[in-house]
């Protein structure tokens, strides 16, 4: 499953909802305040910072920036995706 995770809190109900659900293997994609949470995020798949205009607390050596079409194509690539909003 792909995350598309724009929350930055991973105590809040939006955080507890979405690790109740986040399993191995899955992709994250970090967008707007999402990428507040990136660089401390407990990652158990692969990941990506979403590119664009946003809050950033310190970027991630491991993570890639991708563009809105790179998203689309991860989409179509991986199947499901779950969208996590505060």
């Amino acid at each position: 499953m792909l995350h598309l995770i724009a929350f930055d809190d991973l105590h809040s109900d939006t955080g507890r909802a979405f690790l109740a659900q986040y399993r191995d293997g899955d992709l994250c994609v970090f967008a707007d305040a999402g990428r507040l949470i990136a660089v401390d995020f407990p990652l158990r798949g692969d990941a990506f910072l979403l590119a664009g205009e946003g809050p950033v607390a310190a970027r991630p050596a491991a993570l890639d920036t991708i563009d809105h079409d790179r998203l689309i194509a991860l989409i179509a690539e991986r199947g499901p995706v779950a969208s996590w909003y505060p």
